[in-house]
């Protein structure tokens, strides 16, 4: 998991539809957030969703850069 820059509650994936709520949930904190695919990406190897910094920060500090995190949508 990784932010990059974007919209308040928006994420980029690769292949969920646009519009889809995506929870996320950091693995090591418990912390969660929620955010809408609006996107598509990340175009790095091993990442499989990148959030706004706003939702990021919901989860880990923005200068942790990237975390480990357990996804759930519908």
């Amino acid at each position: 998991m990784s932010w990059y820059g974007s919209p308040a509650g928006t994420c980029a994936s690769p292949s969920l539809p646009f519009g889809t709520v995506v929870t996320v949930t950091n693995a090591y904190s418990g912390a969660s957030t929620n955010c809408v695919v609006n996107d598509r990406g990340p175009y790095v190897g091993g990442r499989i969703l990148d959030l706004s910094p706003a939702s990021f920060a919901n989860i880990a500090p923005l200068g942790q850069g990237l975390t480990q995190a357990v996804l759930h949508w519908q």
